[in-house]
């Protein structure tokens, strides 16, 4: 004898099948939105990290900077016959950037791998390299137009939404029209060291380049060689707006960008 389905049991089973049929269009419909918006979902979920560059000092003038993308800058390496910081062994870069032809930071060829290298003069203008666009601004290195020290090229980039700018061996005030080829910046590489410029000028460079934040580089440590520089506390005397940063390196994205000027000053030497 063959047993019939209650219809109570013949409702509990067709309630199932739809709900087990809205629930698998459920799954394909978040799967869908998921693959089509990745980084929406992340986002919306508190998962997803924003894109941030690496940001580490070597000593002196030399600065090393990681995008998100992979693409690794070096600017100003040093040579070893003046300064006496520890060179990266084996270090290599995408692109390295050279202010000047001085000792203390032209040694591009010391930098591994087959970077794309501007160098001084020849790197005025516009250069492109990995899909990043690099500007060479001509100016002095001392407020003779170049007629004691020589010609300097500082560069202005962007990477992850922050524009950068390294001001290599700077010796003099910005003039109007050279604050108008580099625009504003957010992170200022800031040459402290050399005495031709006064503290308050310092200050005022930053602050015409509306600089977010001023990275003190080039100053004198007991790795300085003979180079006559002044010292980080004497550029740093009476401020409050420093945030100190234990070891040599730092990561930075657009959303931490304090918002205003702000001092990041490295502690001790790498």
């Amino acid at each position: 004898m063959q047993l019939k389905p209650s219809p109570g049991s013949e409702r509990n089973s067709a309630f199932c099948k739809r709900t087990l049929r809205r629930g698998r269009w459920l799954v394909r419909a978040f799967l869908l939105l998921f693959l089509q918006s990745p980084f929406l979902f992340l986002a919306q979920t508190g998962h997803a990290a924003a894109p941030s560059v690496l940001i580490r000092w070597y000593g002196h003038a030399f600065v090393y900077l990681i995008a998100s993308s992979g693409i690794r800058i070096a600017i100003d390496p040093f040579g070893d016959e003046t300064v006496h910081y520890r060179f990266p062994g084996s270090l290599q870069a995408d692109v390295v950037l050279i202010s000047n032809e001085a000792n203390d930071r032209s040694a591009g060829e010391r930098i591994q791998g087959t970077p794309q290298i501007f160098r001084s003069v020849a790197a005025l203008g516009t250069n492109n390299a990995r899909g990043l666009l690099f500007r060479g601004i001509l100016c002095f290195r001392d407020k003779s137009q170049g007629n004691i020290h020589g010609h300097n090229t500082a560069f202005v980039f962007n990477l992850d939404g922050i524009r950068f700018a390294h001001l290599g061996d700077l010796g003099h005030p910005l003039s109007p029209e050279l604050l108008n080829e580099f625009g504003t910046v957010d992170v200022l590489f800031l040459p402290v060291g050399r005495d031709g410029l006064l503290v308050s000028e310092l200050d005022k460079i930053a602050a015409d380049l509306s600089a977010r934040i001023i990275v003190p580089i080039a100053y004198r440590t007991e790795l300085s060689g003979d180079l006559e520089l002044r010292t980080l506390a004497s550029y740093l005397d009476n401020r409050s707006n420093v945030r100190w940063i234990d070891g040599s390196e730092f990561s930075l994205s657009a959303a931490e960008l304090p918002p205003s000027p702000m001092i990041y000053a490295f502690r001790g030497t790498p």
